[in-house]
């Protein structure tokens, strides 16, 4: 793991050095790749955090933190079905993601249409989990008001009961989406004040990438 001394040497460095477009990928989703390996490899405590940002059928926005599960041909996370994400993408299948590595100067915005991962992505995920977040998964009715914790508790309990012996199956509630971006913006932090920014668009799903920078 980096100290906080080799996070500012990293971070003054790409301050620095700034971002080269002749380097830039073609595809921001590699181009991405790069740059969040660059970033777990300093050892965050959160290195898979975003702020994934919703909206409602009347328009009114709402974002919390999820964690990136995986990066193929989009975004991959997972959540309860009953949650306001949830109830936000149903009626309104769009969304943004932004990643903030801030300690290292540098920003990733992505914007897209969302769709549900098909039941054997979701299942294939979910086996990979810890037992506890598998068992968690079935105990927690995502905001339904409870007393206090001990509610929570004793539903984890009696999840633990139901699946003693066994392996824990996906609960039907819980699964994947994946965002497919139109839009990708990597910003980077300069010693001088003019900060690099970077966005590539597609207008067309299926057409190749074109990336252009833009003032900061």
């Amino acid at each position: 793991m980096s100290t906080t001394t080799d996070l500012i040497r990293l971070g003054a460095s790409y301050r620095r050095d700034g971002v080269d477009p002749g380097k830039l990928e073609s595809d921001p989703l590699v181009q991405f790749r790069h740059w969040h390996d660059e970033w777990l490899g300093t050892g965050p405590a959160a290195g898979q955090a975003a702020v994934l940002a919703t909206a409602d059928i009347h328009g009114r926005p709402s974002a919390r933190w999820v964690d990136l599960a995986y990066v193929d041909h989009g975004f991959v996370f997972f959540t309860n079905y009953g949650s306001r994400k949830s109830a936000d993408l149903a009626v309104n299948p769009q969304a943004a993601l932004c990643f903030g590595w801030l300690e290292v100067g540098r920003q990733v915005r992505a914007e897209g249409g969302v769709a549900r991962l098909t039941d054997v992505e979701s299942d294939a995920f979910f086996a990979g989990l810890p037992r506890g977040v598998q068992l968690l998964s079935w105990a927690s009715d995502q905001r339904r008001v409870v007393g206090d914790r001990d509610v929570l508790q004793a539903q984890l309990a009696q999840a633990g009961d139901r699946f003693s012996g066994q392996e824990v199956p996906r609960p039907a509630h819980w699964g994947g989406y994946r965002l497919t971006p139109e839009e990708v913006e990597f910003w980077q932090r300069r010693t001088d004040e003019i900060q690099d920014r970077f966005r590539y668009r597609r207008e067309i799903v299926g057409d190749g990438w074109r990336s252009v920078q833009i003032a900061p």
